[in-house]
């Protein structure tokens, strides 16, 4: 199945700073990553999250994104950092 058709599941989340619209924008961000690097061989990248379309709209321009990929019991588990600051997202997730 491709993979920007399977579910994104967010297993955990740590905000720092972080009201809760503005982590609702960053949580679709990455989940729209990592069903975007998942069918790739990557295993971690880096983004800016000005360089996504939406990112103005959603007043999330200007965060950096790490996400990696980490294998486990035959499952990909994504992890996921955005830092804009003293603002601070960390992110754990997975795509069923």
């Amino acid at each position: 199945m491709n993979h920007r058709f399977k579910k994104a599941v967010i297993d955990d989340i740590t905000a720092a700073n972080v009201d809760d619209k503005l982590q609702t924008s960053l949580l679709e961000l990455f989940e729209y990553a990592m069903k975007s690097v998942a069918p790739t061989l990557v295993r971690e990248a880096r983004f800016d999250t000005t360089d996504f379309a939406t990112s103005r709209q959603r007043g999330c321009e200007g965060f950096t994104m790490l996400i990696s990929r980490a294998r486990a019991d035959s499952s990909n588990w994504w992890f996921g950092a955005f830092q804009r600051g003293d603002q601070r997202l960390d992110v754990v997730g997975h795509l069923e």
